[in-house]
């Protein structure tokens, strides 16, 4: 059987992510990288309006969690999303929870990724593939048709398997590879990866691996499906930074930015480094420093992409905006909580800890995505007169790039 096949027959009986659509209403799951905020600031600074022109193609939607969290941004805008996967249980899935959340106007199409350019499904503003091109048996050809299919202003969000982090993965394959082959059927292959789990002592480096990382742990407990989609896949590769660079390369396509750019920078882990990075592989060095990523997420542009204008936090006429949906509604509950520290989380590798004087509080409640950034600094300055504009700018620009490093905060043009 080909690998093509085998990968869809795992997807038909076992639809991955495990979803029930009668309770979709029960929680929106918020896809990072599909937070669009964050795309329109990264993308097109702010200035792209979401409406009929706009266009989204979410290539191997699985169950749909990225075309729920689009569909509910998206919602009244008349904006076209495609939502293409070739798993006709997984649609079946997406397609109902659309129906129960009232979403409108996605287009579902059952074809694998490589066929896509081929059905006349036109170009798009911005495409989002997580977890799947690392599935094809050729990843290169599954990135170079998105290309085909993607505006060479619009972007892709893609997240890959990382290599480093998903050691303790890649051992239980190969455990699983000669304990439960692929021929034995998927629910023989189930029973045997439960019980060998269930079997193997506690202090084996494997077993450990997977059970003390909450992701893994998470995907083995949760569902059959997860568990079989992390340990029994039949078609599963990974990246290194260094790997995934040449791959988007030969692809005609870069590196953007990072999903979240703190991580990918050495002085997250290492304030002062007294030895030269090699010039252009900061982002490895931090892979590296890290040790333990187990996922790559990034925004990708085609080579021939025009140059992308970037607002700075202290550009006065700039809008700054919470990237995370629903935020700006928990910021009640952060400037309720006394203390010298705001803590916040927007997911793993995205805490913030700044600090919570009172100039501060009174930056953290003005952003609500229609103020100017000059219209924060000023009535900052004319509450607190005694201090200089230099430095209430200087706080501003700290306090902003802080969230922004963790893509918690995007900065948009004003309407």
């Amino acid at each position: 059987m080909a690998v093509l096949e085998r990968v869809q027959q795992q997807y038909e009986v076992l639809p991955y992510p495990h979803r029930d659509p009668e309770r979709e209403l029960d929680q929106l799951r918020q896809p990072m990288v599909c937070e669009l905020h964050r795309v329109n600031s990264l993308l097109w600074a702010g200035r792209r309006r979401f409406d009929a022109t706009f266009s989204v193609l979410d290539a191997g939607c699985g169950t749909g969690d990225n075309t729920m969290f689009l569909g509910e941004q998206l919602r009244g805008t008349g904006a076209r999303i495609v939502s293409l996967d070739f798993s006709a249980a997984s649609l079946a899935i997406a397609r109902r929870r659309a129906e129960v959340r009232g979403i409108e106007g996605v287009t579902f199409v059952q074809a694998a990724i490589e066929d896509a350019p081929s059905l006349g499904l036109g170009e798009f503003d911005f495409v989002v593939c997580s977890g799947v091109l690392h599935h094809l048996a050729s990843p290169e050809a599954g990135l170079r048709a998105l290309h085909s299919m993607l505006k060479p202003s619009g972007g892709l969000a893609m997240m890959v398997y990382a290599t480093y982090g998903r050691e303790p993965v890649y051992l239980m394959q190969s455990l699983m590879r000669r304990l439960a082959p692929a021929h034995l059927g998927p629910e023989r292959r189930l029973a045997i990866l439960r019980q060998t789990l269930a079997s193997l002592p506690a202090e084996n480096r494997t077993r450990r691996g997977l059970m003390e990382h909450e992701g893994f742990r998470g995907e083995i407990i949760q569902s059959d499906a997860g568990a079989y989609d992390l340990l029994l896949h039949t078609q599963d590769r990974s990246y290194t930074v260094p790997e995934l660079h040449d791959w988007t390369h030969d692809a005609g396509m870069r590196v953007l930015e990072w999903s979240v750019p703190r991580a990918y920078e050495p002085a997250t882990y290492l304030a002062r480094l007294d030895v030269p990075v090699e010039a252009g592989a900061p982002d490895a060095v931090a892979e590296l420093m890290h040790g333990g990523m187990t996922k790559h997420e990034c925004f990708l542009e085609r080579d021939d992409a025009p140059a992308r204008e970037r607002l700075a936090a202290d550009d006065r006429a700039a809008v700054p905006a919470w990237c995370s949906w629903g935020f700006s509604e928990q910021v009640k509950q952060v400037l309720g909580n006394a203390g010298n520290e705001f803590r916040c989380t927007f997911g793993p590798e995205r805490d913030v800890v700044v600090q919570a004087d009172a100039l501060a509080r009174h930056f953290m409640g003005a952003i609500d995505g229609a103020r100017t950034v000059g219209e924060i600094l000023d009535a900052a300055g004319a509450r607190w007169p005694a201090l200089k504009a230099a430095s209430i700018t200087r706080r501003w620009v700290d306090f902003a790039e802080a969230f922004r490093a963790v893509a918690a905060l995007a900065f948009l043009a004003r309407a």
